[in-house]
C-alpha cells in the first residue's frame, strides 16, 4: 500500500515506487534518491519481502529523516515494479 516518512518535519509517502508530497523540491529529491541507490547497489534485494518497505528505510535514513507508518503492499507486485527498475539503462547512439 505504501510508506509514509518525515523528513525535517515534512512528510512524503512512497507507494509503487514513487515518492509524492506537498512540497515538490523534497519529492524531486526523494526520487533522485531511489534512483541513485538503485542504481549503486540495485535497491532492495530480489527476494525481499517488501521491497517498499526496505526502499523507505534507506532513503529516510539517506535523507536524515524516518519512517513514520507503513501498509504492506502485494509482495508480488512490488518485487516485479522493483526488478524492472534494476535493469541497466545502456548509453547507445542511435543514429
Amino acid at each position: 500500500m505504501g510508506t509514509l516518512i518525515q523528513v525535517r518535519g515534512r512528510k512524503a509517502f512512497l507507494r509503487q515506487g514513487a515518492w509524492r508530497s506537498s512540497d515538490a523540491r523534497m519529492e524531486e529529491t526523494l526520487n533522485r534518491l531511489t534512483e541513485e541507490w538503485i542504481r549503486e547497489c540495485g535497491g532492495p534485494p530480489l527476494a525481499a519481502p517488501d521491497p517498499e518497505y526496505m526502499t523507505a528505510q534507506e532513503i529516510a535514513r539517506r535523507a536524515g529523516g524516518k519512517v513514520l507508518l507503513h501498509a504492506p503492499g502485494s509482495p508480488r507486485d512490488l518485487q516485479k515494479q522493483y526488478f524492472e527498475r534494476r535493469q541497466y539503462r545502456l548509453p547507445f547512439a542511435t543514429s
